[in-house]
């Protein structure tokens, strides 16, 4: 039974504020805790907590370099390394501070953060941080002479002004400059002040420079000695790698027409020539070679796609959308990115060839979403280890749901479905069907109950008489619902609204309604929402009439706010427990009651009459209509379980009473007779772990069938056929069936009912 709401105009009326009762109540209760205190005596309580669900975009993220076993990426102000053998996040701090600007970027096999500083003789300082190995942190020295530095992998090259407008290349080692090598480029070629350098692998660089007749050259450059053995490009190319294995560019010029070309290390031979569908005819085109299969993509923000050269992968994208792309040179090469998979979620993507000679994806990291907007909590209710709650986000309402354990103390489980456009009192767990929820009909305007777990119901729902109206309570066949000053009790097992009264205090407890009697002062009776007949009353030794109640098992909250009256009443022991007039919500044997300073005193109701402290919760969000019942706090009637919503908008659950009652039957429907066909359903007060029921011929104790499940929040239902466990129809006569079920939470004893069956044919 949901117990999310009881902010009826009833528990509304002008009295005197809680305080005094609320004083009587918790007598000698200690100072205010900062969150939900456990039982009295018990240990530590547990707790779950639910933020607010609130609204993401896509966050920063920018790729700066990439390193043998890790990438050095900026989101926000820091500088982070995530590495690739276990994808851990770490803040660079020795970056911090440094101008992004001075960072270099291309790849480094030592797995370095690099970057430079101007010295005041205008020479340049090259900071190397060792990121996975501090012993590769070091800074060289560039004279002021070296101009125009450039890098790729560990090397460093720059230009020196020879005086007569021409540029030579210098490979600068950090030591005497003397002993720096020169680059020897081809005959008649040059360089210009800026040095053109493509890539790095190892001791060997892939740069550019100009021919004697002007047009654009190649060569790998072998750093230690500044040799450099030309390449032979034709015409325009971009997207030149290198890796320990190969060299490679696009071109759309050249023998075998557009493609990337393949050439061994040791730049000799014909390049193999690779053909790539490109979309348009002169799209810029970025490519790498990754062992048996070209990795690629035109321009920004469209696909990254793979052809295969060799091997047994096969063409295909592997990304929808790619922002950043960049060579991993160790080994057949590899290929970091940037980009959008297939389910939307921006990350950081590792591909490279596995030992079945496919390219495969790792996702290194996950791009974080950056808060747009803040959720706000506006209604919540608790129900046998299921949370809901409404969020309130960029003008929108919707319902989530959690599962909070069955259990003494609360465990974060799986996420329910959402609901659309929901608000408190609009919504109620409970029933036998799932979620109970009222929408508005288009053509009348009229509230319309529908009931079910799925977003999308397979019915229409019942239309209901009343407008904007309000859920008060659910149990498994029934919800007790009110609009314009009438009360309408609605048996959704058969889809009919069965009673019809003026509004009163009224609540639900499995299979009857608790309802007050205007005519008679103090009385509670209790009657079959179905029939109308009245199979209880209840004396509450009061001369008022209740505006409110409550149940929680044997116990019986009552209100009567204009008369500044109200208590718990025990059916079982006729004991009497004091309580405040309002802002009261009653457990599994406890209460909570919200007091004039905001706080939730929480109290336990003993079998014995007495009462004892659990405490009090502190911190609540503050209520939009001094109440906050089902908005900013709410229980479980049938279980030890609290809810409330903190002044951030977290929902913290926790169990401050856990001497929780045993389950018991509630009522059952078990048909006396059989003949072929026996249904039958029995109805729990809590969720059990585990439940059995055996049928027995009753003339020689065998036990001809047995039924058991798992895991049931409150209902058994068992359907028979009249067949033996071997299948053969069982022989006519007298049978004795037995139900035994074991409490979820672990406390009490076995749930047991038995009774008697007469099949009439064999």
């Amino acid at each position: 039974m949901s117990r999310h709401l009881y902010t009826n105009s009833h528990s509304r009326r002008a009295g005197r504020t809680a305080a005094a009762a609320a004083v009587a109540l918790a007598a000698g209760l200690g100072t205010a805790l900062p969150a939900t205190a456990h039982a009295a005596g018990a240990a530590e309580a547990a707790e779950v907590l639910i933020p607010a669900p609130d609204a993401f975009g896509e966050g920063p993220e920018k790729i700066l370099a990439t390193g043998r076993y890790g990438v050095l990426h900026r989101e926000g102000e820091d500088y982070l390394w995530t590495n690739s053998y276990n994808r851990r996040t770490r803040v660079v701090t020795e970056l911090a501070g440094v101008p992004e600007e001075l960072l270099v970027g291309g790849h480094d096999e030592h797995n370095r953060a690099i970057y430079t500083q101007q010295r005041a003789d205008g020479g340049t300082d090259i900071v190397r941080i060792g990121i996975e190995d501090p012993a590769f942190t070091r800074t060289s020295t560039v004279p002021a002479h070296y101009l125009n530095l450039r890098f790729a992998g560990g090397w460093t090259i720059a230009t020196v002004d020879k005086g007569d407008g021409t540029y030579e290349m210098r490979v600068p080692r950090g030591g005497d400059p003397s002993e720096d090598p020169l680059v020897r480029l081809p005959a008649g070629a040059t360089t210009d002040a800026e040095p053109v350098v493509l890539g790095a692998q190892g001791s060997e660089a892939v740069i550019g420079y100009r021919l004697a007749d002007g047009s654009p050259g190649y060569g790998i450059l072998t750093g230690y000695d500044g040799r450099v053995k030309p390449l032979p490009v034709t015409g325009d190319a971009s997207s030149f790698r290198i890796t320990q294995m190969n060299v490679s560019w696009f071109s759309r010029n050249g023998s075998g027409g557009q493609g990337v070309r393949i050439l061994p290390r040791s730049g000799t031979g014909t390049p193999k020539v690779v053909p790539l569908a490109t979309r348009s005819p002169d799209s810029e085109v970025t490519a790498f070679v990754v062992e048996d299969s070209i990795v690629w993509h035109e321009g920004l923000g469209g696909p990254l796609r793979l052809t295969p050269h060799a091997g047994v992968d096969t063409e295909r994208t592997l990304l929808p959308t790619v922002e950043f792309a960049q060579l991993r040179a160790e080994g057949y090469g590899g290929v970091l990115a940037l980009g959008k998979g297939a389910d939307g979620k921006r990350a950081i993507h590792s591909f490279s060839q596995d030992g079945s000679g496919t390219v495969f994806d790792l996702v290194m990291r996950e791009v974080p979403g950056v808060k747009t907007a803040d959720g706000e909590i506006g209604a919540l209710s608790l129900d046998r280890g299921r949370l809901r709650y409404v969020n309130s986000l960029v003008g929108k309402d919707t319902l989530h749901g959690k599962a909070v354990g069955t259990g003494l103390d609360p465990a974060e489980g799986d996420r329910l479905a959402d609901f659309p456009g929901l608000a408190a009192g609009r919504f109620a767990d409970g029933t036998d069907e799932g979620l109970a929820r009222l929408v508005t009909d288009p053509a009348s305007g009229k509230d319309t109950l529908v009931t079910g777990d799925a977003p999308e119901p397979e019915s229409e729902g019942l239309l209901l008489p009343g407008t904007s109206g309000r859920i008060l309570d659910a149990s498994p066949e029934f919800v007790l619902y009110e609009s314009g000053g009438r009360q309408y009790v609605v048996d959704i097992a058969r889809d009919l609204v069965v009673r019809d009264q003026r509004a009163q205090g009224a609540a639900l407890a499995g299979d009857r309604l608790y309802k007050s009697a205007p005519g008679k002062p103090g009385t509670v009776n209790v009657v079959d929402p179905r029939s109308g007949r009245a199979t209880a009353s209840h004396d509450l030794g009061v001369d008022c009439v209740p505006s409110e109640l409550q149940v929680s098992g044997s116990l019986v909250y009552w209100s009567c706010a204009s008369r500044d009256a109200a208590g718990v009443y025990d059916t079982a022991t006729h004991r009497d427990y004091p309580a405040p007039v309002s802002r009261v919500l009653l457990g599994d044997r406890f209460l909570a009651a919200r007091d004039a300073s905001g706080d939730l005193r929480l109290t336990a109701l003993r079998p014995d009459g007495s009462t004892g402290d659990l405490g009090a919760v502190t911190g609540l969000k503050p209520p939009t209509d001094d109440d906050g019942r089902g908005t900013t706090w709410t229980l479980d009637p049938a279980a030890g379980k609290l809810a409330w919503v903190g002044t951030d908008d977290t929902i913290h659950v926790t169990a401050p009473q856990q001497a929780a009652s045993p389950p018991v039957v509630t009522h059952s429907a078990v048909p006396a007779t059989a003949d072929g066909e026996w249904k039958a359903a029995w109805w729990l007060s809590k969720p059990v772990a585990s439940w059995q029921v055996t049928l027995v011929r009753r003339s020689n104790g065998e036990t001809v069938r047995t039924w058991t499940g798992e895991d049931t929040r409150g209902t058994v239902r068992v359907s028979w056929d009249g067949a033996s466990a071997s299948g053969d129809p069982v022989p006519a006569g007298g049978y004795t069936w037995r139900l035994t079920a074991a409490p979820a939470d672990g406390s009490g004893d076995d749930v047991t009912a038995s009774g008697t069956l007469r099949v009439t044919a064999g």
